[in-house]
């Protein structure tokens, strides 16, 4: 009852829209208009990534408590300096923390650890003693040269060292000198940079080196689509104005960087899959429809229903998040599933119409114009292209929107936002499929007579039923055996999954990871005081626990004891017996001159070890000898300046006494200790903690041993259950309410477990697909299953209910019903094909997941679901 006056209610308001198709069309423009300035007006993306999801547990409860405590540490930047020159790095680092120092507007919590005069004073406590003896070696082969240059701070005092290395036995580290000099003497001489980095020879390493400099912004707009913009444009443009000679490297990372790009990268995927699947869906409708009258009415629907529903979204829910704009996407794919079904039939009921109307005539010209002209064979058709799939187009739209309103009720807000928007998009779409469509199709006229053959799949079909108990045995084994793999599948709730793995930030912090300078997936325990950490690094999962203690520098007896042997030896250096007046341009240019005689006495003996840089020297400092005198004060201030400063820090840093913790900088001990007290230390995992299954065992044995250990890990562990329980809500949900929606619309169980027999199989062998491309579940791409019931029953819908009204599997298969199911979902395979191209992981993972399910409804909707239907043709005879 209820159906014949819902098809009678459709119908009629299908016959009023196509009568007035004017009215119609003037009446929506303005509609348009309105929402369109609405949506405009009021459009807002929120993108803070923390309101994704209701956290409420103690687990959130510990990380609110970090945040206040140490808030300095939570939603930072990190500026990672890299190179191997220590002292490059040391300065570039230090022009960035002097620049950001000087914007308090912009920047805020500044700290640059390793660039803290206190760790430069102490550097010698901080190396482990191996390097300490490495180094005392290097201090004492530079024993002469310093004190040289301690007695006689200019270039005369190293030549005059040189020229007598040279005449007598050289001391040990000699070439290192000649080496120096003779680079130096040739930048002279070529009008480049002579500056010598003898820092570099003191930290000499053949490691590529890192410093950090950490901050946080001052201001963050999540009302914005980049709440963070502002800060990293600042950062970038700061980047920019270095110099980066050589391997010198600047990276941004931190979850600012993080989460900016990681916006960024979804925005960016999704503009660009939204052309994409723009230019793909004309293809498919080109190709498949060839009909202008047909792609110009489905792109009317889809442009009118993206403003709509952008309206719509503003008004319901008030905002956009990063998922939930995924759906301007989607809304190609799915909308234009009601305008295909809908104008295929119409072409079909106009062909019928043509043949009626052409009965007796000679010519098909002369009967398309009789026909063209006859009165009403536009409505007619629409008439009867509602009465055959409106219903079914109805009960799509309640069906799909249950699908997505699968999360609504759950703590998943950002998928909740997202089902809400989709429903009313689904709503929208077939609105606008059963308003706007005859209006157009009745002012356009007819659609020509045309007939386009595409494959139907009737003759395999055909194949398939006459041998249907082996195609169900098939199936029956796909199934178990995608089943099984399926079983294998797990979520992934880390949230780096989601990012672009080639964006700048995730390259840095990588490289950190990699290096153990820092790590993502590092806990953070507060105490009351200092932490035992026997318990915790007892456990089979960490690998180690940093406390504020271990930044005290370690074995400081026997290092103090090896630099009292280094203040003995260097004493000369350090406190020099004699001072020499600065030379003259005369007295300098002696001293290159003798140096230049003693290099010539030698020349071409090759049987000498350092030959090769004696005649670099000897050619380097014939050239400065014939340039002008002030190139060698140039060459004397490339080779004196850092040697001058590198000294004075020695004398510093071997008369250096104990270290305690109070004794450390108080901008260091802000960061492991709050003002109330709390003492701030970090587990780190001993496993690859990239896999999520490690990163568990860690967190869930740390959390045995410590119930408040707390950190990002943890946070995205608590929140990875309430998606794990959201999606059993939502997957529950979706599989009833479609299945209700079922019964009542076709009465029939039987009906309603055909239609999702092939929905189970796709999930199924999506799951599958997963496990063996290792793409497994993750924050974003979990709403595939529920999407899965959700867009795959439309498509089961069109072919159970063409079924009954066709009688039979053969007359279905001819019909316009397989083909637009194909047309449809084809376009729906190129939105979410689109979406898989997207830099950002999870809105890509989305895409390929439902492309690869997709594809599959669409196999076994064509070719399997007409093999169980003919069970029903054969039981009814």
């Amino acid at each position: 009852m209820f159906e014949r006056w819902f098809t009678s209610a459709l119908v009629n308001w299908v016959d009023r829209v196509a009568k007035n198709g004017w009215l119609t069309l003037v009446l929506l423009a303005v509609a348009t208009t309105g929402f369109g300035a609405f949506a405009y007006d009021r459009f807002q993306i929120n993108s803070n990534l923390d309101d994704l999801i209701s956290q409420a547990g103690t687990w959130r409860d510990d990380f609110d408590t970090f945040r206040e405590r140490f808030p300095d540490l939570i939603d930072t930047a990190v500026i990672v300096v890299s190179g191997t020159s220590y002292q490059r790095v040391e300065e570039i680092t230090g022009t960035i923390e002097i620049q950001l120092l000087a914007r308090p507007d912009t920047f805020t919590a500044v700290y640059a650890p390793q660039n803290d005069p206190f760790f430069r004073k102490h550097a010698l406590l901080y190396l482990d003693e191996a390097e300490l003896d490495d180094m005392a070696d290097r201090l004492a082969e530079a024993q002469p040269m310093l004190t040289a240059v301690a007695e006689d701070p200019s270039l005369r005092g190293i030549l005059d060292l040189v020229a007598e290395g040279v005449a007598n036995r050289p001391n040990a580290g000699f070439d290192t000198v000649v080496r120096l000099l003779a680079t130096s003497a040739e930048a002279v001489a070529a009008g480049s940079d002579p500056k010598v980095r003898w820092t570099d020879e003191f930290f000499k390493t053949d490691k590529t080196l890192h410093r950090l400099v950490f901050l946080k912004g001052t201001t963050t707009d999540f009302g914005e689509v980049l709440p963070n913009a502002r800060i990293m444009r600042e950062l970038r443009s700061l980047i920019a104005t270095l110099d980066l000679a050589g391997d010198l490297s600047v990276r941004i990372t931190g979850e600012i960087a993080l989460s900016h790009e990681e916006i960024e990268a979804a925005m960016t995927g999704v503009i660009n899959a939204g052309w994409l699947a723009v230019v793909l869906l004309v293809g498919v409708l080109v190709l498949g429809v060839r009909s202008l009258k047909i792609i110009i009415a489905t792109f009317l629907l889809l442009g009118i229903g993206v403003v709509w529903t952008s309206a719509y979204a503003m008004l319901t829910v008030g905002e956009y998040n990063t998922l939930s704009i995924v759906f301007l996407v989607m809304f190609f794919g799915l909308g234009v599933d009601f305008a295909i079904h809908y104008s295929l039939r119409y072409q079909e009921a106009v062909n019928a119409g043509w043949e009626t109307a052409n009965a007796g005539w000679e010519t098909a010209n002369a009967g398309w114009e009789t026909a063209e002209a006859g009165p009403g064979l536009a409505i007619q058709a629409l008439h009867t292209t509602t009465e055959s799939v409106g219903r079914a187009i109805a009960i799509c739209t309640v069906t799909t929107a249950l699908g997505f309103l699968g999360f609504w009720p759950t703590n998943y807000q950002g998928l909740a936002d997202l089902g809400v928007i989709s429903a009313g998009g689904m709503a929208i779409a077939a609105f606008l499929t059963f308003t706007l469509l005859p209006a157009f199709y009745a002012i356009a006229g007819p659609i020509r007579p045309h007939v386009m053959h595409l494959p139907s799949g009737d003759r395999l079909v055909r194949w398939l039923v006459d041998r249907r108990i082996w195609v169900l045995s098939v199936l029956s084994v796909l199934g178990i055996t995608a089943g099984a793999i399926a079983s294998q599948s797990h979520f992934d709730y880390s949230v780096l999954a989601l990012r672009d793995p080639d964006a700048e930030s995730m390259i840095a912090l990588r490289l950190l990871q990699e290096e153990n300078i820092a790590t993502s997936y590092a806990l953070t325990v507060l105490t009351d005081g200092p932490l035992d950490k026997t318990r915790v690094r007892a456990l089979p999962t960490v690998d180690s626990v940093t406390t504020p203690e271990d930044y005290v520098p370690s074995d400081q007896d026997a290092k103090l004891f090896v630099l009292e042997d280094l203040q003995a030896l260097l004493w000369s250096a350090l406190e020099p017996a004699r001072m020499v007046a600065e030379p003259t341009l005369a007295e300098l240019k002696s001293s290159a001159d003798r140096l230049r005689e003693v290099l010539g006495e030698i020349r071409g003996d090759s049987g000498e070890k350092h030959s090769v840089e004696l005649r670099r020297l000897d050619d380097a400092v014939t050239k400065l000898l014939e340039l002008p005198p002030q190139a060698l004060l140039i060459w004397q201030q490339g080779v004196i300046s850092n040697l001058l400063k590198e000294l004075e820090w020695l004398r510093e840093a071997v008369k250096v006494g104990p270290v305690e913790f109070n004794d450390l900088p108080e901008r260091l001990r802000s960061r492991l200790l709050s003002a109330s007290g709390d003492y701030l230390s970090t587990v780190i995992p001993k496993e690859n903690t990239t896999r999520v299954e490690a990163l568990s065992r860690f967190i869930e044995s740390v959390r045995e041993e410590i119930p408040y250990a707390t950190g990002r890990p943890v946070v995205e562990w608590g929140v990875g259950n309430i998606v794990v329980d959201a999606f059993r809500q939502a997957l529950l949900f979706a599989i009833a309410g479609i299945l209700i929606v079922l019964l009542l619309a076709f009465r029939n169980l039987r009906n309603g477990l055909l239609i999702l027999i092939p929905l189970a199989l796709a999930s199924l062998f999506t799951l599958a697909a997963g496990v063996i491309l290792d793409r497994p579940l993750n924050m974003a791409n979990i709403l595939v299953l529920p999407l899965i019931f959700g867009l795959g029953v439309d498509n089961g819908i069109h072919v159970v209910d063409r079924y009954r009204g066709e009688g039979d599997v053969a007359h279905l298969m001819h019909s316009s019903t397989p083909r637009a199911v194909m047309l449809s979902t084809l376009t729906t395979i190129g939105a979410f094909a689109a979406l898989s191209l997207s830099p950002h992981q999870g809105t890509a993972s989305i895409g390929i997941l439902l492309t690869v399910a997709v594809t599959l409804l669409l196999v076994l909707t064509i070719f399997v679901l007409p093999v169980l239907l003919s069970f029903v043709s054969s039981s009814a005879r």
